[in-house]
């Protein structure tokens, strides 16, 4: 990639760390189809004899994350299983041109799924910062939804003629 190269959306990827009985697993949540960070901070207000504007107060940092309910997916179940049990959810916001990123302790406050007919299952999740973030460089990512059945991986030789 050249210096300057403006970044596509897909290139940004969520991994949720899960818990359950062999202890906590780095997973990509199957067929992501958005997600966002959004940092904040409040406004105070200052008026002295001497000065006047404005102040940073509390910082806010929130993140949300949606996709397709796929069958297979660990993490799906593994969020309401954790938003009952009132548990933090580490989640972690990589580029995947570099495998860099930082992750931080989300109080998950919203996790919707959504069974329209006609149109995909989804989910949307909604979580805020406890505490602060850590930066990270991850050696590789998890693998992300599987290929569909009887689909073949990419062949690199592949010289697009199929074979019987």
């Amino acid at each position: 990639m050249a210096v300057g190269e403006i970044y596509k959306g897909e290139e940004f990827i969520y991994l949720v760390e899960i818990t359950g009985q062999n202890g906590s697993t780095l997973v990509r949540p199957f067929d992501q189809t958005g997600g966002s960070t959004s940092i904040e901070t409040d406004e105070i207000e200052i008026d002295t004899k001497d000065r006047s504007g404005s102040s940073h107060g509390k910082v806010t940092q929130t993140v949300s994350l949606e996709g397709n309910i796929t069958e297979g997916d660990p993490f799906p179940k593994a969020m309401v299983r954790m938003i009952r049990n009132k548990e933090y959810v580490k989640i972690y916001e990589i580029d995947t041109r570099t495998n860099e990123g930082e992750y931080g302790m989300y109080m998950v406050s919203t996790f919707d799924r959504e069974y329209e007919n006609g149109d995909n299952s989804t989910y949307s999740l909604e979580g805020t910062l406890f505490g602060t973030t850590k930066e990270i460089q991850l050696d590789e990512l998890p693998e992300g939804a599987p290929p569909l059945e009887g689909m073949e991986e990419d062949d690199e030789n592949d010289d697009g003629n199929e074979t019987p």
